[in-house]
């Protein structure tokens, strides 16, 4: 069964562009807003979040913070993707417990050896 990826991104190509680079390896779901990307993790079951920091409306920090209340969610994998490579953001998010920052534009490379490495953990701990 192939493992579920839900994208979260106000950006419609980067959405295109990480489906193209997603499928057919992985089940890809995606929200152009954090709070649909929160409805769809409320219904459904989700392996592993790419999520944007620089949205409207709630960026990715605060959607990450909402994801992390959810009892059910609090361990779900989360690699942060952003135009924003500033250290402080990479620190901030990897205090927020993210386990993964990409800088846009992505690297399908560079993406799927780090989705691998946060899939191949999280089935290592079911064990």
């Amino acid at each position: 069964m192939q493992k579920k990826i839900l994208a979260i991104d106000d950006s419609i190509i980067v959405l295109k562009q990480l489906q193209s680079i997603l499928e057919p390896q992985y089940e890809f779901q995606s929200a152009t807003s954090g709070i649909n990307g929160l409805k769809i993790l409320d219904n459904e079951k989700i392996d592993l979040v790419l999520l944007d920091v620089q949205m409207p409306e709630m960026d990715g920090f605060e959607v990450l913070t909402e994801i992390r209340k959810r009892e059910k969610h609090k361990d779900l994998p989360v690699i942060i993707l952003t135009m924003d490579g500033h250290k402080e953001k990479v620190v901030q998010g990897i205090l927020s417990g993210v386990a993964g920052y990409v800088v846009k534009p992505v690297h399908s490379i560079q993406l799927l050896e780090r989705i691998e490495k946060c899939l191949g953990k999280e089935e290592k701990s079911d064990t």
